[in-house]
């Protein structure tokens, strides 16, 4: 587990979409909202348990950003403890093999790059593992104690992603089933079904009275426009090829193996081994599957929506390896410990492959599939955090802005922003003009809704930040609307980059004039 903290620490880096959580949290701390601009009730963030946690350091005097990158290392500790589990209810009657799975996930690029990018996949990847393993005992071996807990994480994990949602319906159907077919006590499903009343039902009674809208609004976002299937399918397969499609085939070998109807022989089930545990996971991963399509993928490099797939995965793999090696005949132990070796190479070399193109600013392996390679959103993150520190030190009573980017420069501008993607205005979530099939990006504010907020400065290319001067682009539209065009730069220890770049946006014309004698801004003509 060290060595896989280690392994996280090499891709640290703030991803743009955790501050808008961390905003939230911050407001929540400090003016007791739990809102993105305070007075404007709006949820746009996805995980509510998240944005707990983070405001408990906060009220703690911690900041946020060291919260969530404590929060990334706990949780990715978490997952090998909860793996540990999941195994427990697949093999436990051989622990050492469990060292398979723990090598595969402690190596795994993706696992690694997303523990400390600030978002909540850590922590859902641990929830999700623990909810399937628990869930798993409960139906094995019911029992108040097991019910609850077992409740309990399906809860959490609901409330760290609304499609954790998944392991309380396969918790409430094989409770169901449990009553029925087993005559478990009541107590035992009521002791399950109290922590999902209480917390998933309490929240949700909260959501409709505080936002007055019976799901997130990121939802009416990532929901809308058309084409999703045609770029989610497409993410999946370009997922499977990268994560290696030869592991792909030989979990489901193993799935087979373990559970399926050709199963080895019940000797595995004698030791202990729950077939349970296998399909309740199958029926979690084709579902997130399925809706990670849906939602038309994913713009964010290295499949942080499959993440939490990867530890029991790692785990059906490795236990139907073992199955074929003890229990199969001489020469499918040759066959199974040629397919392990082959397995664990196969698997460096992809996370190595991985590794590498993720690094690449402008990758063309990722281009036709709307990826933004890692090191491009380390890169802009940096940038536009030092373009949130620059309005900050200009910042006046009154001011707000209009970005899209809207986590680092709103966060650490401390500005009202309009979000002008809609995840954090309503307004646009569900009426904006749909412009595309990118998740999350698939409305934008009309001009007239832009233009009636009168925010005071409006980036519309946060992606263009030259390291040189360019000529100011002069727009009659934006002039007519009482903006001007303005040039700044922003200083390399503003960022936090190794140079210092320059920036264009617009400023209301009645702004500007108190800008003009900065020597770190060029503006255009204000009358």
């Amino acid at each position: 587990m060290p060595c896989a903290l280690v392994h996280a620490w090499r891709y640290e880096f703030l991803c743009d979409d955790a501050l808008i959580a961390l905003r939230y949290a911050r407001n929540l701390v400090e003016h007791h909202e739990l809102v993105y601009n305070i007075g404007e009730r709006v949820e746009g963030f996805t995980s509510p348990l998240w944005v707990f946690l983070v405001s408990l350091g906060g009220f703690m005097g911690v900041e946020a950003v060291t919260v969530c990158r404590y929060l990334g290392g706990l949780a990715a500790a978490g997952t090998f403890a909860a793996l540990w589990l999941f195994w427990r209810e697949l093999l436990p009657a051989r622990a050492i093999w469990l060292l398979l799975p723990v090598f595969f996930l402690a190596t795994s690029t993706p696992f690694a790059a997303w523990t400390f990018g600030g978002l909540e996949t850590p922590l859902f990847a641990c929830l999700l593992t623990l909810s399937l393993a628990l869930i798993a005992r409960d139906v094995r071996k019911p029992n108040f104690h097991s019910a609850w807990q077992s409740g309990l994480a399906a809860s959490l994990c609901t409330l760290c992603r609304p499609e954790g949602a998944v392991v309380i319906v396969v918790g409430a159907c094989l409770t169901a089933w449990s009553l029925v077919r087993r005559k478990t006590s009541w107590s035992a499903a009521l002791a399950w079904a109290a922590p999902v009343i209480a917390l998933v039902g309490g929240y949700e009674v909260f959501r409709l009275s505080y936002y007055g809208y019976p799901l997130p609004n990121t939802f009416y976002v990532k929901t809308s426009g058309a084409g999703l299937w045609d770029r989610g399918l497409p993410y999946i397969g370009f997922a499977a090829k990268e994560l290696g499609w030869p592991l792909f085939v030989l979990a489901l070998a193993a799935v087979t193996v373990v559970a399926g109807p050709f199963a080895l022989g019940r000797e595995w089930q004698h030791n202990g081994g729950s077939r349970l545990a296998v399909w309740i996971t199958c029926v979690a991963t084709v579902i997130q599957v399925v809706y990670v399509a849906r939602i038309g993928g994913d713009f964010l490099d290295l499949y942080r929506f499959l993440v939490p797939l990867l530890p029991s995965a790692f785990c059906l793999l490795s236990c139907g390896l073992r199955e074929i090696l003890v229990r199969g005949s001489p020469w499918a132990r040759i066959a199974a410990v040629l397919a392990t070796l082959g397995a664990i190479a196969f698997h460096l070399e992809r996370q190595i492959s991985m590794d590498r193109e993720a690094s690449i600013i402008n990758s063309p392996s990722r281009r036709p599939f709307g990826l933004e390679p890692l090191e491009w959103t380390r890169v802009y993150g940096n940038r536009w955090r030092g373009i949130g520190r620059w309005l900050a030190t200009i910042k006046a009573p009154g001011d707000s802005t209009a970005i899209g980017a809207a986590g680092s420069v709103p966060y650490y501008s401390g500005l009202p922003n309009l979000d002008l993607f809609g995840l954090n205005d309503v307004q646009i979530a569900h009426h904006g003009r749909v412009i595309g099939n990118r998740p999350g990006h698939q409305r934008f504010a009309s001009m007239d809704y832009l233009l009636a907020k009168k925010p005071t400065f409006i980036f519309m290319n946060p992606e263009l930040t030259p390291r040189t001067h360019s000529p100011l682009r002069f727009d009659r539209y934006w002039g007519n609307a009482g903006y001007v065009p303005i040039e700044i730069e922003v200083s390399a220890a503003l960022c936090g980059c190794d140079a210092a770049f320059f920036h264009q946006f617009f400023v209301r014309r009645e702004r500007a004039g108190d800008l003009r004698a900065r020597p770190d801004v060029v503006l255009g003509n204000i009358y």
